[in-house]
Order: structure tokens, then C-alpha cells, then sequence
């Protein structure tokens, strides 16, 4: 009898578990994982994170030491130059400074990435809580940010982070963190507009659902509303939306320090950010004669990197989609 019951309550937990729905963020994890380009985004990701967190045990030599009689040495695998051969300390040679150029590109990964989710936070920040507000105020309120969201969105993006970053470059602002914070605000004064756009049109949608009217009939406040009901709702268009942005302020900030309005160059030895990709690509463009090396690596690494996140960005889109949910 003792064994028979124990079967049955062994059985009848088995199909509970059997039974046991999955979430909207279990079953949006398991088609992401169905995704190898997804997948694949992923790893490469995580690689160049960590990378970017043990760069100074993973460079073979500190990014900004000049080494006399040592420039423009091509990598190991190149012998074909008489004027200048390999140096086997420099695994992919050096610049025209006889900087290691492996180690540059190790250091310049943390810039990219940094410069990919720092702006980013202050987008989101911005651009969620204007959509929020304005999708579920309605009236004057909605019209008085939509109109502001329009006017920040009508200027020409990668015009006005040049006029930004140009005015301000000189100023104490301007030099602070090598110029990273300065592009840092550039990059999210006019990044934010289609975040709220998105969020809004969110809000739109859902403050008509009944769970929202349920909460307003409890008297339960606005905020609590926004936060505990509405935001969670909106969650998966906008992890897209931040997927699809980094590679764009990633490459953003490549484009404005290959035109010189970017990040600055330094040469202090204990300088955690000593470089980006795009210094390094503007050297590499100045020295094409030389070898095409010095530009082929930083737009090898730069390319891998925004590749990777559009794979992840499209393979969230796919995952967290609910028209998607049957397929």
C-alpha cells in the first residue's frame, strides 16, 4: 500500500512538472538558443568582455611604450620585406612609434565596449522615462515631449556630435577622460529619441489593457503603475532597441576619432583607456604605404564586434517577438 501511494505521488508530480507552463523569459531563451547566429553573437561578445576586463594581463606589452629602431615592424608571419623584418616580441608587429600593436588593440577593446554601454544607460534612462511619462499622461504632456523629441530628432546626428564634441573639445569638460566623456554626452543627447518613441507607442498600447484599469480602480499610484505594471510589458522591445544601438555608438565613436574629434591620445603608462580602434585605425590610414596591417587589425576587430551584437540584437528580436512565439 506504502508503495503504491509513493508511485502515484511520484506520478502525480511528474505531470505536474510535465504540465508546468514556461515563462514568457524561459520560452524567449529557448528559441535564442535555437538561433546559432544568435549564439555565436553571444560568445563573441562575452570574449571581447573578457578581453576587455584582464587587458593588462593579457597584453604582452604595456600600449603606450616607445621602443627606439622598432617601428613599422610588420607581424611575425610577414618575411618577405627586407627593410623591415618581424620582431618576435611583437606578435602583429608594431606602429610608428614602436608601439606593440596586440597590446593596443587589447587595451583599445575596453574603449569600444565602454563607449557602447556607458551612453547607452544614459539613453535608456532618458528615452524610457520620457516615453513612459508621455504615453500615459496623454494630453499637453504627451504633446510638450513628443514636440521636444522631435526637434532634438530633426538635427543631423553625426553633424551635431561633431559641432558638440568641436566646441567643448578645449574645455576642462572636454578633456576629461581622454575626451570619453565628452563623446559620451554627444552620443546620448541625441540617441534617445527613438527609444521614447518606441516606449511611448508601448504605453500607448497597454494603459488601455484591463490589469492597468484594475490597478487605477485599487487606487494604486501612478508611479507603482508605471513601474510594477507597465515597464516590465515594455521590457522586450526594448532590450532590442539597446541590442541594435551599442554597435551604433560603438561605431560612432570609431568615426568621430578617425576624424579627429574623437577621443585623445595618450601617453601615460598608467592610463587605462590609452587608445581606441578608431585612433588606431586613423594611424593605420596615415601609414597605409607602410603595410595594410596597422589599419586590417583595428577594422578586423571593430567589424567582428558590431557583427556580433547585430547577430545577438537579431536573434532577440526573433526570441522576445510574440508573433514569432508559434514558429
Amino acid at each position: 500500500m506504502a508503495t503504491t501511494a509513493r508511485s502515484a505521488s511520484a506520478l502525480e508530480e511528474l505531470n505536474l512538472t510535465a504540465t508546468k507552463p514556461r515563462s514568457l523569459w524561459g520560452d524567449a531563451w529557448r528559441r535564442l538558443r535555437r538561433n546559432k547566429a544568435a549564439m555565436l553573437g553571444i560568445t563573441v561578445v562575452l570574449l571581447y568582455v573578457l578581453v576587455a576586463l584582464a587587458a593588462p594581463w593579457l597584453a604582452p606589452k604595456n600600449p603606450v611604450a616607445q621602443t627606439s629602431n622598432n617601428s613599422l615592424r610588420p607581424p611575425i608571419w610577414v618575411t618577405d620585406n627586407p627593410n623591415r623584418q618581424p620582431n618576435p616580441e611583437h606578435l602583429l608587429g608594431t606602429d610608428t612609434n614602436g608601439r606593440d600593436i596586440l597590446s593596443r588593440l587589447i587595451f583599445a577593446t575596453r574603449v569600444s565596449l565602454i563607449v557602447g554601454v556607458v551612453p547607452q544607460l544614459i539613453i535608456v534612462v532618458i528615452g524610457v522615462g520620457v516615453g513612459l511619462v508621455a504615453g500615459f499622461r496623454g494630453g499637453w504632456v504627451d504633446n510638450l515631449l513628443m514636440r521636444l523629441t522631435e526637434i532634438v530628432a530633426s538635427f543631423p546626428d553625426l553633424l551635431f556630435i561633431i559641432t558638440l564634441t568641436v566646441a567643448f573639445r578645449e574645455t576642462l569638460f572636454g578633456k576629461a577622460f581622454n575626451g570619453l566623456l565628452l563623446i559620451f554626452t554627444a552620443l546620448a543627447v541625441v540617441g534617445w529619441t527613438s527609444l521614447a518613441r518606441l516606449v511611448r507607442g508601448q504605453v500607448l498600447s497597454l494603459k488601455e489593457k484591463e490589469f492597468v484599469e484594475a490597478a487605477r480602480a485599487l487606487g494604486i499610484p501612478t508611479s507603482r503603475i508605471l513601474v510594477r505594471h507597465i515597464l516590465p510589458n515594455t521590457l522586450a522591445p526594448i532590450i532590442v532597441a539597446v541590442s541594435f544601438s551599442i554597435p551604433s555608438l560603438i561605431l560612432a565613436e570609431a568615426i568621430l576619432t578617425f576624424l579627429g574629434v574623437g577621443m585623445r591620445p595618450s601617453v601615460d603608462p598608467a592610463n587605462p583607456l590609452p587608445t581606441s580602434l578608431g585612433q588606431m585605425m586613423t594611424d593605420g590610414f596615415n601609414n597605409l604605404s607602410s603595410g595594410p596591417w596597422m589599419l586590417l587589425f583595428p577594422v578586423l576587430m571593430l567589424s567582428t564586434l558590431v557583427i556580433s551584437f547585430t547577430f545577438l540584437g537579431d536573434g532577440l528580436r526573433d526570441a522576445l517577438d510574440p508573433r514569432d512565439a508559434g514558429r
